[in-house]
């Protein structure tokens, strides 16, 4: 017993650390996509009162010169840019003007991947709906790797009803 009190101790409060963390900012530079937890496409969140301030966060300062603005609106996004190269690092700011969240993807076409899920699955970059709620505002360090080189690629929300009243652009990515 007395061996198994500290190993308890040290898992609980490696649990209790863990818990406590800080949370997530709105600038990642992921090495690989940034997957959702849930195993579907997620559905459109209710909107029960107006965004307030604080729910929006500020783009971080940009310093290179591959600034990528994105504009998601309510059933459309608009891009800045839509042809890239791999190997070269993009900053993306993603700007939510909605009224209701939106997820950020770089993924190939519903009809190429099969189903929403799948595109979701074969998404290079995923920005979650938890950062993208109305007004908010978040930048990702993006560098598209070779293999993204002259395939069917396009910018969208997968959220269920968006993708299909139109919230995608297709891009090309080249060597």
């Amino acid at each position: 017993m007395k061996r198994i009190t500290p190993i308890f101790i040290v898992i609980l409060v490696t649990f209790l650390v863990a818990a406590c963390g800080s949370t997530p900012t709105a600038t990642q530079e992921p090495t690989q996509p940034v997957q959702p937890t849930a195993s579907e496409v997620p559905s459109e969140p209710a909107v029960t009162e107006a965004p307030t301030e604080a729910a929006a966060t500020e783009p971080v300062p940009v310093t290179g010169g591959n600034q990528v603005d994105i504009t998601l609106a309510d059933n459309t996004i608009e891009a800045s840019m839509t042809s890239f190269q791999v190997g070269v690092p993009y900053t993306f700011v993603i700007t939510n003007t909605g009224q209701r969240a939106h997820n950020f993807n770089i993924n190939p076409p519903v009809s190429v991947a099969g189903s929403p899920d799948a595109a979701l699955d074969s998404a290079l970059l995923i920005v979650p709906q938890e950062q993208l709620a109305p007004g908010a505002s978040a930048t990702v360090e993006f560098t598209f790797p070779d293999t993204a080189a002259g395939q069917l690629l396009e910018f969208s929300c997968l959220i269920r009803r968006h993708y299909e009243d139109g919230m995608k652009v297709d891009i090309i990515v080249a060597q």
